[in-house]
Formats: C-alpha cells, sequence, structure tokens
C-alpha cells in the first residue's frame, strides 16, 4: 500500500521585482514602478534589476543653462547660454539664446562644417570659428525654422514653420548661394504647421502638428531634389519638438493626433508604433507639454530615450531592448536633469539643463556628484511592487523574506510595506545584501500589501526576486 507523502510547509512564493510602470489616476506616487533601476535580461531569460548608472563632471560649462552638445571629427562640442565650447574650451561669437536646445548636423566635401540650429538661428563652424548665422550670409535661408537639420547625400536640409523643406547646396552651406529661393518641397498632406525635421534610412521626415510625411532624394534637376514618398503619410504628428531623439536609426518622439490625443511613438524602418502603455499615456497627458527635455543614452548594450516633463517634474525612460518603462530622478529626487548626450571616445556625456556643464555618466558609478563637483549624492533607487495577495484574501502570515540576488559587501537593501494600498508606510527595515542568503523574518500579517524596497548605498545593484515563506490564516 503506496502512502502519499505531504509538503511540512508551502513551497515559497516569489514576488516578482520587473513590474511594468503603473498609474491608475494620473499619480506618479501611486501603483507599481521601478525608480532609478533598469531591467536586463540574461543568456538564461532571466530578468535582473539594476542600479541606473551615475554620473561626474567631465567639463565645467563657461555659463548656463545647457543648450545642447555633440561630438565631431574627434572632438566634444557644447553649447550653454549661447557659448559654444571644444572639449571643454571656448570659442566664437555669443550665439542665439531664446531658441533654447540645438541640433547638430554635419557637412562632408572640401569644407566640412558643423552645422547646428536652435530653431531660432543657424549656424555653421569649421570647428574654430563660428561667423555668422546661415541668414545674414544668404537671405534665402528661411527665416522662421523649426527644429531639426538633416544631412542627405551632401545636402543639409532645414523646415520652416510652414511645412516647407529647405536644401543647400552639395556640401556647403555657409557661402553666399548655397541657399536658393526655388529650392524647396512643401509637406502639405494636412494643413498643421510644421514642427520639427528629422531622418530615417535614406529618408527625411517631416513632423507637423498632427501628421508625419516623408521624402526621398528624388534627383530632381530643377526647384528641391526632394519628392514625397507616396503612401507613407503617418496619421500622428509631433507634440513637442525636443522630445524628438534618433536611436540607432530609430525616431521617439512625443505623437499627436488631430483628435489631440498624446503618447510616445516610435518610427522604426518608417512604420510607426506606438510605445507608451495606457499608463504612461496618463503622465504624459497629465504635462502641459510646454517644457519637455529629453536624450538618449546607449549604454552596455541598453538603448535609453530619457524623456522629462518638466512642469510636473517627472522623467520617464523607454528601455528599447526590454520594452519597459521606468522613472529617473536627479540627486534632489526630481526629473533627471539632462538635456542632451554626446560622447569622447568610449566616454558617454550628458549635458546638466541648469548649470551646462558636462557630466560622464557611467554604469561604474553608483553615486550622483553633487552641484559642487565634490559632494557624492546617493542614487536613491526604489522598487514599488504591486499589491499581492496570492490570489486569496485571506489573511497571509509571513514568516520570512529572502531576497535573490548579487552578494555584495556593503550593500545594504530597505524594506517597507504598505496594506493600505500605497497611502502609509512601515518604517524601513534593512537587509544586508553581503549575506549568503539575506533574509527577514517576522514580517507580519496582512491581507493584501505592496513593498518598497529601496537601495542607496554606493554600490551595484543586481536583484532578481524575493521569496516570500508565508502561512495561510483565517478568512
Amino acid at each position: 500500500m503506496s502512502q502519499t507523502q505531504y509538503q511540512s510547509m508551502q513551497v515559497p512564493t516569489r514576488l516578482p521585482l520587473v513590474v511594468a510602470t503603473a498609474n491608475r489616476n494620473f499619480s506618479f506616487t501611486k501603483d507599481s514602478r521601478l525608480v532609478n533601476c533598469y531591467i536586463e535580461t540574461n543568456e538564461e531569460g532571466e530578468l535582473w534589476i539594476y542600479k541606473r548608472p551615475g554620473h561626474r563632471v567631465f567639463y565645467a560649462a563657461a555659463d548656463s543653462p545647457g543648450q545642447g552638445s555633440y561630438f565631431w571629427r574627434g572632438n566634444f562640442y557644447h553649447i550653454a547660454n549661447g557659448t559654444i565650447s571644444r572639449n571643454g574650451v571656448t570659442f566664437g561669437p555669443l550665439l542665439n539664446i531664446p531658441g533654447g536646445v540645438y541640433h547638430f548636423s554635419e557637412t562632408l566635401g572640401a569644407r566640412p562644417r558643423l552645422v547646428f540650429s536652435n530653431g531660432a538661428e543657424a549656424y555653421a563652424t569649421d570647428g574654430t570659428v563660428v561667423s555668422a548665422t546661415l541668414r545674414s550670409i544668404n537671405i534665402n535661408f528661411p527665416a522662421a525654422t523649426v527644429k531639426g537639420i538633416v544631412y542627405l547625400n551632401g545636402a543639409t536640409y532645414v523646415m520652416d514653420v510652414h511645412g516647407q523643406i529647405w536644401g543647400s547646396a552639395i556640401n556647403s552651406v555657409d557661402l553666399v548661394g548655397d541657399w536658393s529661393a526655388i529650392n524647396f518641397i512643401s509637406s502639405q498632406a494636412e494643413p498643421d504647421p510644421g514642427v520639427f525635421l528629422g531622418k530615417q534610412l535614406v529618408y527625411l521626415i517631416a513632423f507637423n502638428q498632427w501628421s508625419t510625411e516623408v521624402f526621398f532624394d528624388a534627383g530632381n534637376p530643377l526647384g528641391s531634389p526632394l519628392g514625397p514618398v507616396q503612401g507613407s503619410k503617418i496619421s500622428f504628428g509631433c507634440a513637442a519638438a525636443n522630445s524628438v531623439q534618433r536611436i540607432d536609426d530609430k525616431l521617439l518622439w512625443i505623437s499627436s493626433t488631430r483628435s489631440a490625443s498624446v503618447q510616445v511613438s516610435m518610427l522604426n524602418q518608417l512604420n510607426h508604433q506606438v510605445i507608451s502603455t495606457e499608463a504612461i499615456d496618463r503622465l504624459v497627458q497629465s504635462s502641459n507639454l510646454q517644457q519637455v527635455q529629453s536624450l538618449q543614452l546607449k549604454i552596455d548594450g541598453h538603448n535609453f530615450y530619457i524623456l522629462s516633463l518638466l512642469d510636473i517634474r517627472l522623467t520617464l525612460v523607454y528601455d528599447i531592448q526590454e520594452n519597459l518603462w521606468h522613472q529617473w530622478t536627479g540627486p534632489d529626487g526630481r526629473h533627471f536633469p539632462f538635456l542632451s548626450y554626446g560622447h569622447a571616445g568610449s566616454r558617454h556625456l550628458i549635458q546638466h539643463e541648469s548649470n551646462g556643464d558636462i557630466y560622464e555618466i557611467s554604469t561604474r558609478f553608483f553615486s550622483d556628484i553633487g552641484n559642487d563637483g565634490v559632494t557624492l549624492m546617493p542614487i536613491i533607487s526604489d522598487i514599488y511592487t504591486p499589491n499581492f495577495d496570492a490570489n486569496v484574501r485571506r489573511n497571509k502570515q509571513l514568516s520570512a523574506m529572502e531576497f535573490i540576488g548579487d552578494q555584495t559587501p556593503g550593500s545594504i537593501l530597505e524594506v517597507s510595506n504598505s496594506d493600505d494600498d500605497y497611502q502609509t508606510w512601515s518604517n524601513f527595515r534593512l537587509v544586508d545584501l553581503s549575506y549568503k542568503r539575506p533574509r527577514l523574518i517576522n514580517c507580519g500579517t496582512f491581507r493584501r500589501r505592496a513593498y518598497n524596497f529601496r537601495h542607496r548605498s554606493n554600490t551595484p545593484l543586481r536583484l532578481q526576486a524575493v521569496e516570500l515563506q508565508y502561512d495561510l490564516g483565517t478568512l
């Protein structure tokens, strides 16, 4: 006669830590989310949480605020408060300030030029001298351009607020006659104004207010060489020019439709898709979209689209590889205060919005540097889990929690919980992640509980899951 063997205790349940940003009612302090973290999938398909990269001052700006940065022909250029610098040394006249962040392009040929525009003025430099604005050199350069400046097959293109795309001579932008009064084509499938000019593959992408059109080099001998790509119109426009980023030939931006809905979109191989979730849409829609910053960051195999909504002090980060959204903050706990990205060799550089300084950002840094350039500030990484009830509303008596992650000396995890739907939180308990099996015991009784796992040690963080050992109680 066979005997049935019963388990002496319940098999531990793993509390998943990899969560999508949730948002039930336009609040970004409620529901599950990851703050100052990102996700990585290893070769076995396991998901791990990492702390976001930290930063250190690389170049101190001549002035503030920040207005953009770019790496060109072996040198790093950045603009702060109208002052342009190369490798941290200023040169050239004072540039136009009101247009804000500059976008960059470049030319080839016998006279290579770095070309940059903030939508108010456009300039060109050989890397040492900025002589004058392009419009002062040639009256045919459009007076009211939108942001975005594009190089295609030797010509440089800009777009005006009326959706007209203007082209330069081949590999020359700053000589008399480089801009012709007849070298333009109109983006006019819809009657909406122009917002931003971008590029994907060998196509120009004209972002208008509620529509987007695609153009290619048709080789026309007179007027503009461009022609429209038939059947390529997209019924999503651009709600904020400073939200547009080109990342590995993908375009990401806050899109808008004629019905006034806004969301975050991506254009990949001319194929449009909405990448924001309903929760992210609610957060974006809570902003007035008048103060938007964005930058890209490609680091350790991840491509991050970093979008800041300044009026609500919120930064949303989309990881293209993992197709997940997170939140990042600066040392003050508000939005991530950077507005442009560049590099110097293998070093990743970002520009601060207010002081204009250039910072190196790296996964080797586990803290941030303060505004004084000396004081280390902890990166506060927070994991907020969804409410957990084990699919049953009985009381759960939680006897132990065990944390699965890297064993790192000096790494402390702080654990708090909420039993009233994120309204109030318990005091933090500390877990030493240097132990072989870090755990907490005597964790109380609950019906439905959310957790906040916080890490602010100056150490790396790599965490996979938390095992819960609990017993079911009464109804």
